[in-house]
């Protein structure tokens, strides 16, 4: 246990770097223009419900707790 931790800690570092470089390399503008559309179809086909399902999540914590 004690090798696997030291070889994350010393990856993490170097992993770190690779992180950073994708992230200064990633063109989100490009990214956002590309999934536009699946937003709008997701949109389109799977409306915003009318309310959040808090309600109806408490309704299941209350059967929950009767049980």
């Amino acid at each position: 246990m004690k090798r696997w931790v030291q070889t994350w800690v010393q990856a993490g570092p170097e992993l770190q770097k690779v992180r950073d470089a994708d992230i200064r390399a990633a063109d989100t503008a490009s990214m956002i223009e590309c999934t536009i559309g699946l937003f709008r179809d997701a949109v389109k086909n799977f409306p915003p419900k009318p309310t959040s399902g808090l309600i109806e999540q408490q309704r299941w914590f209350m059967k929950m707790r009767e049980a």
